[in-house]
């Protein structure tokens, strides 16, 4: 019997995660080893650096991707992606999965809701009907499973994104959410600007509360404020540590810096929070930052002191072991 730690290891070293610098990155369709750490932070400057390289290896398509992370399920969900794109994508509809995006870089449109035609899998040639979005370096966004969508850079520019893909949500969904999602079209598509998201975050620092945090709800797209749900929370002072037994934490940094301490044990556990850490390691982070926070770790936020860090937080459910 394996205890908790080798349990986390071996279901990681099965599971592929692709941790590989710029410099290594393997050719599309390979896997390499899995990485020993089962938190992994894509810094804003490591994406940076990983899109100019994506940028000389454009293919026919107008497009070059990798993979940051995946945990290889039969249905392709709990996968990162990277993606750039310097013309028109193809039409896309997934309808198993929902994507999440942060846009990175660039800026375009999104066309989406409507009718696929010449579906061919999860690929067609064009859409019928649909509603354009602008979207632009920052953004975040939320493409419900089932419905048609297809990127469009900027003539002459490109966009370059980061896709997480989660399972569609088949329960109901929840009724009377904490936070209203955006009511857009096609119904479930969410998209929080980064110019909505900057001004979000002037008004939760009027907010703080006395622990030294405040938070909103952007949507909830399952029940009971579990996985499918999506966070804007700002820590002015130390979180308390945190550990979740079936959810994984998507994490898009959008403002501030500090740290975040991972793994190790934690210590008074109520519910999902803690006392402390006993342990674990501190990684830095900032703004423009994405890390992925898998299940059954404990972890808290340290914001840089007299700082903060805001971010949205994603929360999908776990991989079952």
């Amino acid at each position: 019997m394996l205890d908790p730690t080798s349990r986390r290891r071996a279901l990681f070293k099965s599971a592929a995660v692709l941790l590989a610098c710029v410099a290594c990155s393997p050719p599309e369709g390979t896997v390499e080893p899995a990485a020993p750490l089962d938190f992994i932070v894509w810094r804003a400057s490591e994406l940076e650096t990983r899109n100019a390289a994506l940028g000389t290896r454009i293919g026919p398509d107008g497009s070059a991707r990798e993979t940051l992370a995946d945990y290889v399920t039969p249905a392709g969900s709990h996968r990162f992606r990277f993606i750039r794109r310097d013309a028109d994508g193809r039409p896309e509809q997934h309808d198993a999965i929902e994507d999440v995006v942060f846009v990175q870089s660039g800026a375009g449109t999104l066309l989406i809701g409507g009718r696929m035609l010449g579906r061919t899998g999860d690929l067609g040639t064009e859409i019928e009907g649909g509603t354009t979005y602008a979207v632009a370096a920052g953004d975040v966004l939320r493409i419900p499973a089932g419905v048609p969508h297809a990127y469009r850079p900027a003539q002459g520019g490109h966009i370059t994104y980061v896709l997480v893909r989660m399972p569609a949500y088949r329960g109901t969904v929840v009724t009377e959410p904490d936070g209203e999602a955006p009511q857009l079209e096609p119904p479930g598509f969410g998209l929080w600007r980064a110019s909505e998201l900057a001004d979000r975050d002037a008004a939760l620092a009027t907010a703080v509360r006395a622990d030294g945090s405040s938070r909103e709800t952007l949507g909830d797209y399952g029940a009971g404020g579990g996985s499918h749900r999506f966070r804007f929370l700002r820590r002015e002072q130390a979180g308390p540590p945190e550990l979740h037994d079936d959810i994984i934490d998507v994490v898009f940094v959008r403002s501030g810096s500090g740290a975040v301490l991972v793994g190790g044990e934690m210590l008074g556990q109520s519910n999902v929070q803690g006392a402390s850490i006993r342990g674990g390691t501190r990684h830095e982070i900032a703004a423009g930052d994405v890390l992925h926070v898998p299940a059954r770790v404990p972890h808290q936020y340290l914001p840089a002191e007299g700082g903060h860090i805001t971010y949205v937080l994603v929360r999908f459910p776990a991989v079952a072991d």
